[in-house]
């Protein structure tokens, strides 16, 4: 099956990008907003981002949103909020059957297309605030999407480190804000904050389905035609954090039974296909360093992973330990890294870092999401590859590359999480 894919400007910073694949039975679109992130806007973004998919101004309960999208045949809606570096990502997206296989062959995409545009341009707003009762739920669901976040644990301690490796940049912020801004909303002010993402948001639309779509790069371009002082922020989504001169260490106390502890490295080294090599080859699969070694070998760590932000450049590796073993896994793991600056990389952790790229390219396409999510990054790493010439990409790294990737790594923060003097020291996850 032939595969094409398409990417349309349709005016200021908006672009609409088709993706045709015969084997799916759906068809998929969705809208990211980009915007820098702030601590002001974040939370605000955030929740008119939930808002726009909770309800409009034809459907304006919950209820009655929902028992329209169970009648197009169970059609999905809703909002995700992510972060990405520097760069806050607000996601409407929506998913229903093609029309062939409706019963009657009415046209459900055109009915769900119908109530995503009023989303955005008709939302469920009176005299300039959202309906209070939609605003409440949405606004509870806000503030617990943030408590939550001091719940899971290993996702709070890569949080933690964020704020510590990009002190006072905007990477160290929250994807949803903090609680004191979240707390302060009201129906009118985020509604003004929704009409300033549509203003000033860069906008990409996806778009994936089995075959064309007439008229829906003019329904995109009406939308954002429409908006009044439209001024898209200008950003780059690589942005590169300084190292500290001298590596910080923040250690946190919480009623936790197992330890918690991440480290970070930023680089200025810019051969992002060596330094995915390099992460896979630390701890990216199962036999790279970490997991053969500290983990199996030694015995230190429950768990002990690597990942890369590309657009910060910075290493992570997040681990979950004993207390009493926390100065010998951080000596087990930078010993790991020594390893690879040297060049102790065995053909069977090469093969293995080589699969798990094909593995993953190989499974783009498996979902309308996993083409999307492909584009985007296309997009953001501003290269237009398939996923197969990306392979080659990956193919054509040397270990020489990789060791100067891994040479070029300077530890920046340490933060640790460790259990309040009174809790019980026991082996378990938290």
């Amino acid at each position: 099956m032939t595969i094409r894919s398409k990417r349309t400007p349709l005016g200021d910073a908006v672009a609409l990008t088709e993706i045709l694949d015969p084997k799916f039975k759906t068809n998929t679109i969705l809208i990211r907003w980009f915007v820098p992130l702030s601590t002001v806007d974040a939370p605000a973004f955030a929740l008119a981002g939930m808002l726009t998919a909770a309800s409009n101004g034809v459907y304006r309960s919950q209820t009655e949103m929902r028992q329209k999208l169970h009648l197009l045949y169970g059609a999905q809606l809703n909002c995700t909020i992510s972060r990405m570096g520097d760069i806050q990502c607000i996601s409407l997206h929506a998913s229903c059957i093609t029309d062939k296989y409706a019963i009657s062959g009415e046209a459900i995409f055109a009915q769900l297309l119908a109530i995503f545009q009023d989303c955005i341009c008709r939302p469920n707003v009176t005299d300039g605030a959202y309906d209070a009762t939609i605003f409440q739920i949405e606004h509870k669901n806000l503030l617990d999407s943030i408590d939550a976040e001091i719940n899971e644990k290993r996702r709070y301690a890569i949080q933690r480190m964020y704020q510590t490796a990009f002190q006072g940049e905007p990477a160290a912020i929250s994807a949803y804000g903090g609680r004191a801004q979240a707390e302060a909303l009201t129906p009118e002010n985020t509604y003004t904050a929704f009409q300033k993402l549509l203003q000033t948001a860069r906008t990409e639309v996806y778009f994936v389905g089995p075959e064309t779509q007439p008229g829906l790069a003019d329904m995109v371009r009406a939308i954002f035609a429409a908006i009044p002082n439209r001024c898209p922020a200008a950003f780059d989504f690589h942005a590169p954090s300084p190292c500290k001169k001298v590596p910080e260490t923040v250690e946190e106390s919480l009623p936790v039974n197992q330890c918690k502890m991440v480290l970070g490295w930023k680089t200025d080294h810019t051969d992002r296909y060596a330094l995915k090599m390099m992460t896979l080859l630390l701890g990216g699969t199962p036999s790279a360093k970490l997991f053969a070694n500290v983990r199996e070998k030694m015995s230190l760590c429950y768990y002990c992973a690597a990942s890369f932000v590309t657009s910060k450049q910075l290493l992570l590796v997040d681990s979950g330990i004993e207390a009493e073993n926390i100065e010998t896994a951080k000596a087990a793991i930078l010993a790991q890294l020594e390893a690879l600056c040297r060049g102790e990389i065995s053909d069977e952790e090469w093969s293995s870092a080589q699969m798990s790229i094909h593995d993953t390219l190989h499974g783009i396409g498996d979902t309308p999401v996993s083409h999307m999510e492909w584009h985007i990054g296309q997009m953001v790493y501003g290269t237009d590859h398939t996923p197969e010439e990306e392979e080659q990409c990956y193919q054509q790294v040397t270990r020489e590359q990789v060791i100067a990737a891994a040479r070029s790594m300077q530890l920046d923060s340490i933060y640790l999480m460790k259990p309040m003097e009174q809790e019980v020291q026991t082996h378990g996850n938290d």
